[in-house]
């Protein structure tokens, strides 16, 4: 029977109570040195074709809630949906390996919990507005009379300054949203632009007991007057916050974005799920 692992802890002990995890499995604590790994028994095959969709978003919720309840009483490392390992001395190397790393990410984890937000703008009309201040003040001059070569140049290089001037326009409007959270958060992972309508993809790592700050910053925010959407996210387990100095293997047992995203839309990201 393989070996699923739901993510790394602060102990070495074993599990106050009972928990069954995906197929209904005993979720316990494998110890390695201070810390541990909370596992449970794997025999399902991979859950990789469309027929399997729904039975995988049911796991991805198990999984979740595993990670859900171990942060009650634990700081936790999530790690990737379907980490799974053939025997216990594959897992018991990997915890060697890492070890230093998760010692580290446990201290700086610690009591924080993780927010995500989404904003969005209208891409084209910012983009207009661009192209109309552009034509307005720097370029009036008919280019109709001018060689095609001429032309051709002179299109490309007010195309290069256009987008120019949008990327800066994304960039203080990002500065302008960030500000709001900067006194707050302990770390931030922010991501422009990844579609010309998602304005920023951002994650925050936040204390426990600043958790209402956060929201009360992100409720002024939304308040504020103009053409940007806010979707909000949170609290969470920290998934975006885990940082290894060791480069990864072939398998990267943290790269928990998909699954984040998945639980997203799933539960609906612009819903503010219960403090943890």
């Amino acid at each position: 029977m393989k070996i699923y692992a739901y993510g790394i802890i602060d102990s070495n002990s074993g599990m106050d109570e009972p928990l069954r995890g995906l197929g209904e499995a005993s979720v316990y604590n494998i110890p390695y040195r201070d810390i541990g790994i909370i596992v449970g028994a794997y025999g399902h095959t991979p859950l990789l074709s469309d027929e399997a969709k729904e039975k995988t978003d049911t796991y991805i919720l198990e999984h979740e809630r595993i990670v859900e309840r171990l942060t009650e009483g634990f700081t936790v490392l999530p790690m990737r949906f379907l980490t799974v390992f053939n025997t216990k001395e594959d897992l018991l190397s990997m915890a060697e390996l890492y070890y230093e790393d998760f010692k580290n990410n446990l201290a700086r984890l610690h009591n924080k919990v993780e927010f995500g937000m989404k904003v969005i703008w209208p891409a084209d009309t910012i983009k207009q507005r661009v192209v109309d201040v552009y034509h307005k003040t720097k370029h009036n001059v008919s280019i109709s009379t001018e060689s095609p070569a001429k032309t051709f140049v002179k299109e490309k290089f007010q195309e290069h300054i256009i987008e120019k001037e949008f990327q800066e326009e994304a960039n203080r409007c990002v500065i302008a949203v960030d500000d709001h959270f900067n006194k707050i958060a302990c770390e931030k992972k922010l991501k422009k632009l990844q579609t010309e309508n998602l304005l920023l993809n951002a994650s925050y790592l936040v204390d426990k007991d600043r958790q209402n700050d956060f929201k009360q910053a992100f409720e002024q925010l939304k308040n504020t007057p103009g053409d940007l959407k806010f979707l909000f996210s949170g609290p969470w387990p920290c998934y975006n916050f885990v940082t290894l100095t060791k480069k990864p293997s072939s398998v990267d047992y943290f790269n928990t974005e998909d699954m984040l995203g998945r639980l997203l839309a799933q539960q609906g990201f612009a819903q503010e799920r219960n403090s943890v």
